[in-house]
C-alpha cells in the first residue's frame, strides 16, 4: 500500500531512537512528511545533543502524550570535570575552568547518594521553560538572565557506572522524575567535588514505560517508507501503552458507544477511581474514564469510534 496524496489517520505510538544532532521537532516533521500523516508529535523533547528514546505520537495517541510526559524517566549521562559551559553541556561555550580534586569511586559514590531523593532543582536558562510567554532559551541567546525559582524533583537512583580520574570524567545512570534537568545535575555533581562541570553525553534509555531496546533508529523507520503506511503500522506500539500504568475496566460494547457519545453508564458498584483505562470486550481500549462516587462511570478522554476500532470502522491504526 503505497502513501496517500492526502494526510492519513494513524494512530499509535512509534519508539524512536533520536539520532545526535537533531532536534525533537525535526524529527517529528521528518516522520510526518514520509507517512503523509495528519497529525504527529512528541512526547517529550530530547536536546539535539542527547540520543535516545523518542516517544513519537501518531494521530489519536497524541491525546494522551501528557501522561508520558508526566512520567518517570532514565538516562546515561556522562559528565565532564573541570570545564563549565554557558547551557551546562557540550553545545555551550567554555565559560569557567577549574582544576578537579583527586576523586575516587568512593568518593563519587558519596557526592551521588547526596545528590539522590527530594531534591530542589534551579532550572537551567537553556530549557523550553517559558517566561511571560517566551521560552528561556530564546532569552538566553539574547543574554537575558531570568530568575528561575528553584522546583522539587525526586532522583530515585544516581549509579556510577565509569570514571576516568585522569581525564575527569565520569558515566552515570539517574532514573528520575519528571522535570528533571541532567545537566544542572552535572553541574551541581562539579560543585559537590570542589569543581565546575558540565554534560558531555546523554543518552535517554527509558521514559514512560518504554525502553531503548523498543526504539527504533530513523534508518530503520526509512526504510519502510517505500513500502507504505501499512508497514509503518506494524512499527507501531497501541495508545494504551502510554497509559500501562492506569487501572483498567472492562466494558461492553454498548457501554462503550454511550461513553464515547459522552454519556453516562452504572460502575456497578465499582470503587472511585479518577482515571481508568476502558476497553471494549477485554481487547480494544476505547479511552480513559472516571468512576465517581455514585458508582457511575463518565467519560475522561475517550478514542474517536474508528480509531477505537468499534464496530462500521476501518481504521488503519486500530
Amino acid at each position: 500500500m503505497g502513501m496517500p496524496k492526502k494526510g492519513c489517520d494513524i494512530h499509535g505510538v512509534l519508539i524512536v531512537d533520536k539520532p545526535e544532532g537533531l532536534t525533537s521537532s525535526s524529527v517529528v516533521c521528518g516522520l510526518k512528511g514520509w507517512f503523509k500523516a495528519k497529525k504527529v508529535g512528541h512526547t517529550g523533547a530530547l536536546d539535539p545533543m542527547a540520543t535516545g528514546v523518542l516517544p513519537i505520537v501518531f494521530g489519536e495517541a497524541a491525546k494522551y502524550s501528557q501522561y508520558c510526559l508526566d512520567s518517570n524517566k532514565g538516562y546515561l549521562a556522562r559528565i565532564q570535570l573541570g570545564t563549565a559551559t554557558d547551557t551546562l553541556d557540550a553545545d555551550g561555550v567554555v565559560v569557567a575552568k577549574k582544576a578537579i580534586p583527586a576523586i575516587d569511586e568512593t568518593i563519587l559514590k558519596l557526592v551521588l547518594d547526596a545528590l539522590t531523593g527530594s531534591l530542589m532543582q534551579v532550572p537551567p536558562m537553556v530549557s523550553a521553560l517559558k517566561h511571560k510567554g517566551q521560552r528561556l532559551y530564546k532569552l538566553a541567546r539574547q543574554g537575558l538572565e531570568i530568575e528561575r525559582a528553584p522546583r522539587e524533583i525526586e532522583i530515585f537512583s544516581n549509579e556510577l557506572i565509569g570514571f576516568e580520574a585522569g581525564k575527569g570524567w565520569l558515566d552515570i545512570r539517574v532514573r528520575c522524575s519528571k522535570g528533571t534537568y541532567i545537566r544542572s545535575l552535572a553541574e551541581s555533581i562539579g560543585q559537590s567535588l570542589g569543581t565546575v562541570a558540565h554534560l558531555s553525553r546523554l543518552r535517554r534509555d527509558f521514559a514512560g514505560g518504554y525502553s531503548i531496546d523498543q526504539a527504533k533508529s530513523l534508518r530503520t523507520v526509512e526504510s519502510v517508507r517505500n513500502k507504505g503506511v501499512t508497514a509503518l503500522v506494524k512499527l507501531l506500539h497501541s495508545p494504551d501503552t502510554l497509559l500501562s500504568h492506569l487501572p483498567r475496566i472492562n466494558l461492553s460494547e454498548h457501554e462503550c458507544m454511550m461513553l464515547i457519545q459522552g454519556q453516562k453508564v452504572s460502575g456497578n458498584g465499582r470503587g472511585v477511581c479518577d482515571t481508568m483505562r476502558a476497553y471494549f470486550e477485554e481487547a480494544s481500549f476505547i479511552g480513559l474514564v472516571t468512576v465517581d462516587s455514585g458508582g457511575d462511570i463518565f467519560a475522561k478522554r475517550m478514542l474517536s469510534p474508528a480509531a477505537a476500532g468499534m464496530r462500521g470502522s476501518s481504521d488503519i491504526g486500530r
